[in-house]
C-alpha cells in the first residue's frame, strides 16, 4: 500500500525532515522503491527504505575524492 511520503518519514525520523528535503530525496532516487508522484504530491511503499551512499561529512567527501 503506498502512503504519503509525509506519513512515511513520520515513522523513520523524529523530528521529520522538512518537505523540501523529503521531495529532494524522491526526486534524486534516494527512496527505494521510487516514490510515485500525483499531482503534486509524492507516495511511497510503507516498507521504502532510504538509500544514504552520499559521504555525510565535508571530510568524507574530501576523502573519498583524494582515494
Amino acid at each position: 500500500m503506498k502512503i504519503p511520503l509525509r506519513d512515511w518519514a513520520a515513522k523513520r525520523y523524529s523530528p521529520i525532515p522538512p518537505d523540501f528535503t523529503l521531495r529532494r530525496w524522491a526526486r534524486d532516487g534516494e527512496i527505494v522503491p521510487a516514490p510515485e508522484k500525483v499531482g503534486k504530491f509524492y507516495y511511497c511503499d510503507e516498507k521504502a527504505e532510504r538509500l544514504n551512499t552520499l559521504p555525510s561529512t565535508l571530510l568524507d567527501r574530501i576523502r573519498t575524492v583524494a582515494a
